[in-house]
């Protein structure tokens, strides 16, 4: 497969941003975010037949709607200062490319998710290439296949956005090209003074400007049948028949983190301390409620670990763990608004442990984050709704991403380890019998 780049350019908002508006400042959970681009590859069915006529139009309606969306979510056509924390809203641009790709989607979508490197020729940008005064905070792909079938790859700064972020502004863009700029009913909200800034380091995943790092990717689709099997699993390893069952996102997490502990322990032939670092998403859960359309980073991290004999503990134990530390973090997190300094400390202190557990060579941390229920599926431009979302290879180790299906009764886990781990998670019995 080989992906033509054809033009490149930088696409600025159709308004000039006010100058009150120029020097956003950053929040502190915008300050420890990882420094890497967050990337997701759209799919979408051929349109136009490869006509040449209706994919220009296409192609200059979505660079129309775009100018036109950067007026809302400005900050994004900015540039980071990061000596200052500022994002300095100048309007320079995202970063806009046009390519075409010699296959047929359909062709690519039988085989590509086996080749999850193939995905990195949709986006414009590395993964760990942010965070200088010369980087775009958004970066936009659209490379059309020879049926006329369209690939809309997006990487954004996660400096400035979250999961939530990057959806709710595709949302928005999608609206304004389907319907116009007049109708789209998302407001965003760039508004860091509910956590201000402290000047904090970033969360290090140690993520190279570019190139790899040895880490390997993978993708294991968990199907409805599976979860199902699994509930049913977890709850009669702990009698809880009749009882409304853990949630399909817990369920692998669980999984998952059960056959890494197994991996861990062969590698190095004796239990090994394992730890858990999932993302739980603030925005429902502080009180009173961040505004709906909040942009830029707002969640925190639910911690919990075990001493890593897995064969002490069936599925529900690590179900147990994870959801304990889940509920907690939530419980916590709703403080975090009107609690003021001791609220925003109890953020923090989880993001200084995870740099303290990701740098202790005696354990085994994993970070685990869920994008399911956020909708990239419902991301219609004009022409329907994706067939397909997908991550890229990205140069993360011990990184865990659960994602829906397009039916939404499924799990797409996209795992990122150490290559000589993979192999031995890929050997797992569970993993292997309940993925595809």
């Amino acid at each position: 497969m080989k992906v033509e780049i054809l033009s490149r350019k930088f696409i600025k908002p159709s308004t000039l941003t006010h100058h009150s508006l120029r020097d956003h400042k950053i929040s502190f959970i915008d300050e420890l975010a990882p420094s890497m681009n967050v990337p997701i590859i759209l799919y979408y069915p051929a349109q136009c037949n490869n006509d040449a006529a209706k994919n220009a139009s296409l192609f200059n309606q979505l660079e129309k709607s775009l100018a036109e969306t950067l007026t809302q979510f400005y900050p994004l056509a900015g540039r980071y200062i990061k000596d200052d924390h500022v994002i300095y809203c100048n309007d320079q641009g995202v970063d806009y490319v046009e390519a075409r790709v010699d296959v047929q989607l359909l062709e690519f979508l039988d085989h590509g998710d086996n080749k999850p490197q193939f995905f990195n020729q949709f986006i414009p940008r590395e993964t760990g290439a942010v965070d200088e005064t010369t980087d775009p905070l958004l970066s936009i792909q659209l490379s059309m296949f020879e049926c006329g079938g369209l690939a809309v790859g997006v990487s954004i700064a996660h400096r400035i956005a979250d999961a939530s972020t990057l959806s709710t502004f595709l949302n928005a863009w999608a609206i304004a090209s389907r319907v116009g700029i007049d109708n789209v009913t998302v407001h965003p909200s760039f508004n860091s003074v509910f956590i201000p800034g402290r000047n904090l380091p970033a969360l290090n995943l140690g993520i190279p400007r570019s190139g790899d790092n040895g880490a390997k990717t993978r993708m294991f689709f968990f199907n409805k049948k599976a979860i199902s099997t699994l509930r049913t699993k977890a709850s009669t390893d702990n009698d809880n028949k009749g009882k409304r069952g853990p949630t399909r996102v817990l369920l692998v997490s669980a999984v998952i983190w059960r056959a890494l502990v197994a991996v861990a322990q062969a590698k190095h032939g004796h239990p090994r301390a394992s730890g858990v670092l999932q993302t739980i998403n603030l925005r429902k859960k502080t009180v009173p409620p961040l505004p709906e359309h909040s942009c830029g980073n707002f969640w925190g991290l639910a911690m919990t670990g075990c001493m890593g004999d897995e064969s002490r503990m069936e599925l529900q134990g690590f179900v147990d763990l994870i959801g304990a530390a889940i509920r907690n973090t939530v419980t916590d997190s709703a403080n975090v608004l009107s609690l003021g300094e001791d609220g925003h400390m109890k953020l923090i202190k989880a993001f200084i442990e995870a740099n303290q557990n990701f740098s202790n060579a005696k354990m085994d941390s994993y970070l685990f984050t869920s994008w399911c229920r956020f909708p990239f599926y419902e991301i219609d431009f004009g022409w329907g709704k994706p067939v397909w979302t997908s991550l890229v290879s990205v140069p993360v180790k011990n990184f865990i991403c659960l994602m829906d299906n397009k039916e939404g009764d499924g799990i797409e886990a996209w795992v990122f380890l150490d290559e000589k781990d993979m192999v031995d998670f890929e050997q797992d019995q569970t993993i292997r019998a309940f993925t595809t």
